[in-house]
């Protein structure tokens, strides 16, 4: 480590070209935080005090770096020296003799931050016109780009000229002052440091006086290192975009958090290609060096086509909705599909990008991807398939092999790929069905309703059926949710299983594996659907013909169906994010929630609870309700119980007073119990 005798700004400048490296952090001492404001107050007012001689000169302590040839990049002092070169900026600001000096201080983290310094310094004598704001000034100068108001740099370096203005703008003969013609105001301790490595724990270690780096920060630096190493040659177009173009497109989207939304992006797309494992937690485990040339390609096709189509709405929305803090694998599955896509097409659409997310989408949307061993296989599942990219519709006409996606989707959409290159008239039916959010593009709940005998689809039969499908569900959820339920039970036991329960299928399409939704109902295209479907007319009210149905359910009364056919409150006794029955001891119960080990009801004893109730008698259940208990019902003193399809109704002493007969065991009973 060696000392030379240099300890003002300008005689640094003389020696060396200062360039504050890119692994430094933006400048801070303009930010707006208390902190900051605490800390430029007090540095300009010492600085005011030692250039008036009202103190002895201010030692702004060491400024340590490293000597390459003519240039010297700080390593600690960064922060002081930008503060130092701004007064200096405006003190000399009338002196155009002093402009090769200046332009020898440039930051190297930003472009716009260095192409800011450029122009400042060559406009500085405009800028400082008395009586108006710097900050005003530059803003509406003809050559600052508004953009530049994302550099955290060039923000905290407007908000700093105008305090240096409001602080220094009455001293007369500032520049004399400044430069010593009386002494050396303002000095620092210069330490160059010799064989000195750029290693990232060095610069935290130094600038832990002051705001650490972020770990943006950090990773961009980084990351342009690694492509140094790798000798791209679109470097310098890379770096460029990165602080200009993408800057403006994350800060576009996403103004309160850009930054860490930037972040995503290269963290969900580190992600995709395998280099990380966790796209929240990965800054301190990334391997550079993992990183291939691929990586870079496709982050710069990516960012450049968002850029630069911003037409293409549905790509916007699927590239950002995988950068939020719930992103979901299936999120980061879409991502992959378009970065993959524009990697392969070198960023230009070439027609068939519609056709591949469409059918992507689809695919994803109605696969199962809620854990990573099935996100990887998407994931190479779409590797796969785009080197067919441009003729996948063809590819999935033929049934070419494609894996890592639900199988029964894959089968839907080589039916619809056949269909499609066939006939125009139905591809427009089936794109516009796929519109439709609740199914998300599975829409062979009427497609294979709508296939003859001869195996053709008929497009007015699907027509009819989509249309009916349509009306009883909107964009989330089914219009009329357990009226539904009740007229399709009246044509059977529709229930599908799940685990040692059956489910009346839950309203959320997006179920995942813990139960099935009215969506995967209907994808089945069950004999009960499809006579529910052929009963409904999608011209007339859906809600009235849905209660007509109801009304004339001929289902027997000891049917375990009647009871929820007729009695809509029993819905209410199950969790709705499940809505389970479950047999136990050969009679139908009701699961309160996700398991029967918790509480459970008797559904004929429930039903009877529900009929009573709507004759003003009071009943109460048994408190001890568990998996194998037998259930009771208190009413007017008596025991209920239900078994073998009938109740029993016994007094204290254990005597059966009645048991029903009739094949109405709820309406008898409810009788009896009334006189």
């Amino acid at each position: 480590m060696s000392e030379k005798t240099i300890d003002t700004l300008f005689e640094l400048l003389d020696e060396y070209r200062v360039e504050v490296p890119i692994v430094q952090r933006d400048y801070a001492q303009g930010r707006q935080d208390v902190h900051a404001k605490t800390v430029r107050s007090n540095l300009l007012i010492d600085m005011r005090a030692a250039i008036l001689e009202e103190t002895s000169p201010l030692d702004l302590n060491f400024v340590y770096g490293k000597a390459e040839g003519e240039k010297f990049v700080p390593i600690d002092g960064q922060q002081r020296l930008t503060t130092l070169f701004l007064l200096h900026l405006y003190a000399f600001r009338n002196e155009e003799a002093k402009t090769p000096l200046l332009h020898k201080f440039t930051y190297e983290t930003r472009i716009t931050s260095r192409e800011f310094l450029k122009k400042l310094i060559d406009n500085r004598s405009a800028v400082f016109a008395v009586g108006t704001s710097p900050s005003v000034e530059i803003e509406d100068s003809e050559w600052f780009v508004s953009g530049w108001m994302h550099d955290p740099t060039i923000k905290s370096a407007l908000v700093m000229l105008d305090d240096i203005q409001a602080t220094f703008g009455d001293i007369d003969h500032l520049a004399g002052k400044l430069a010593g013609s009386g002494g050396k105001p303002l000095v620092f301790k210069f330490l160059e440091m010799q064989e000195l490595g750029m290693e990232d724990s060095l610069y935290i270690k130094l600038n832990a006086r002051g705001k650490p780096l972020t770990e943006f920060e950090n990773f961009k630096a980084r990351l342009i290192g690694r492509m140094k190493k790798l000798e791209l040659s679109y470097i310098d177009k890379f770096e460029f975009y990165f602080d200009c173009d993408w800057t403006d497109l994350f800060w576009t989207e996403h103004k309160e958090d850009f930054d860490q939304t930037y972040y995503a992006f290269f963290g969900v797309l580190l992600m995709n290609n395998g280099i990380i494992q966790d796209d929240k937690n990965w800054a301190n485990t990334l391997d550079y060096s993992k990183i291939s040339a691929e990586v870079f390609e496709t982050a710069f096709y990516t960012l450049n086509f968002l850029c630069e189509n911003s037409n293409y709405k549905d790509v916007n929305f699927l590239i950002f909705s995988a950068l939020t803090e719930g992103r979901t694998y299936t999120n980061r599955v879409l991502f992959h599909a378009i970065t993959t896509y524009l990697f392969k097409t070198k960023g230009v659409d070439k027609g068939p990008l519609k056709q591949w997310l469409r059918i992507i989408k689809n695919l994803t949307l109605n696969s199962t991807i809620d854990v990573y061993n099935l996100y990887r296989n998407a994931i190479e599942s779409i590797n796969a398939l785009v080197k067919n990219c441009d003729t996948l519709l063809t590819y999935f006409s033929t049934k070419g092999k494609v894996l890592g996606f639900n199988q029964q989707q894959i089968v839907e959409e080589q039916e619809k790929a056949q269909i499609i290159i066939g006939d125009k008239s139905f591809a427009l039916e089936i794109y516009r069905a796929e519109q439709h959010c609740y199914f998300s593009g599975q829409i062979r709940s009427a497609l294979y309703l709508a296939k003859s005998g001869e195996g053709k689809y008929e497009k007015e039969h699907f027509i009819q059926y989509w249309n009916k499908i349509s009306a009883l569900f909107d964009d989330v959820k089914p219009r009329h949710g357990h009226l539904l339920r009740r007229a399709l039970l009246t044509f059977g036991d529709y229930t599908l299983p799940v685990s040692q329960f059956k489910t009346l299928c839950v309203d959320d399409p997006n179920e995942a594996v813990n139960t099935p939704s009215l969506k995967s109902l209907f994808a089945n295209c069950g004999n009960v659907v499809k006579q529910l479907l052929d009963t409904l007319d999608p011209n007339t009210d859906i809600q009235a013909q849905l209660k007509g149905i109801i009304a004339k359910s001929s289902v027997p009364k000891k049917d375990w169906r009647y009871c929820l056919i007729h009695y809509p409150q029993l819905f209410k006794w199950m969790s709705v994010s499940h809505l389970r029955l479950r047999l136990l001891q050969s009679e139908m119960h009701l699961i309160q929630n996700k398991w029967s080990n918790g509480y459970n009801y008797a559904l004929f004893l429930s039903a009877l609870h529900e009929e009573l109730k709507s004759r003003k008698i009071e009943s109460l259940f048994d408190g001890e309700l568990g998996i194998y208990v037998q259930h009771y019902l208190y009413a007017k003193g008596y025991t209920i119980s239900f078994s073998n399809g009938k109740f029993k109704v016994t007094n204290g002493a254990s005597k059966i007073l009645f048991e029903s007969q009739a094949d109405h065991p709820i309406s008898e009973t409810a009788e009896f119990l009334s006189k």
